[in-house]
């Protein structure tokens, strides 16, 4: 079996990691997938496995976070291979549900119908860094990204979830504003890990935002380097 129990201060709710599709062409400096690869002397190009298709889904309830390492819709990921991965979770059985995370959301829209054949068993997500630049990554732009998976929430239906991470430093207003648009189900958050590529936010406003976060009822999960915040914080904001 290729499916891998996640790990980490990772949503409570996922419970795998699988990788149809792996490898990425966006090129983000801040990147452990590709410094992974770059350590074992292997390449970041999106390849496809179609071995791991053959895989038997555990069946317990939990979210599969499909491409952990790498982005399945990145433009170097072919429409041949998502097709396959898209009737893979047609045909599967189980009551799991697949998170199908990507920094180019615009890509849905390229599978709208096959998308909206498996709605109930894919949960869509994006990655939001910043509501500003982004020079460390050839990724789409974030308000791009922002803006697409609002629409596929607000116009069809879909069921949403967004990644801060690593968190850089952001427009407060801007922020709650995509957030709001967006609705998701739930949020990760945290900062740059083992690199230094990113600028990170003053605490204050990761404070901030997590009180409003609590203020609209949308769950959020503090991975490790910002895990200390969860004591200082008022009672409002704890679980």
């Amino acid at each position: 079996m290729t499916l891998n129990k996640a790990k980490g201060r990772m949503f409570k709710s996922v419970g795998w990691t699988w990788n149809p599709l792996a490898g990425c062409n966006h090129a983000c400096q801040y990147c452990y997938a590709n410094q992974l690869m770059s350590r074992w002397g292997k390449d970041f190009i999106p390849k496809f496995r179609p071995n791991f298709l053959k895989d038997q889904m555990p069946n317990d309830g939990s979210w599969i976070f499909v491409g952990s390492m790498g982005d399945t819709f990145c433009k170097g990921v072919e429409d041949e291979w998502i097709l396959k991965l898209f009737d893979f979770i047609k045909n599967d059985q189980s009551n799991n549900l697949y998170l199908l995370q990507t920094k180019n959301p615009r890509r849905f829209a390229d599978f709208l119908e096959q998308l909206n054949e498996i709605k109930h068993k894919v949960i869509l997500g994006t990655t939001l860094e910043t509501t500003e630049e982004t020079p460390w990554s050839k990724a789409p732009n974030t308000f791009g990204r922002s803006v697409q998976l609002g629409y596929l929430k607000e116009y069809e239906g879909f069921r949403t979830f967004l990644s801060l991470e690593p968190l850089a430093d952001f427009n407060l207003e801007k922020m709650m504003v995509w957030i709001e648009a967006i609705k998701p189900e739930a949020i990760e958050i945290g900062l740059e890990n083992y690199t230094h590529f990113t600028t990170p936010p003053p605490e204050w406003k990761i404070v901030a935002l997590l009180h409003w976060l609590k203020e609209q009822d949308i769950e959020f999960v503090l991975k490790e380097n910002l895990e200390h915040l969860t004591n200082s914080l008022a009672e409002s904001i704890k679980d």
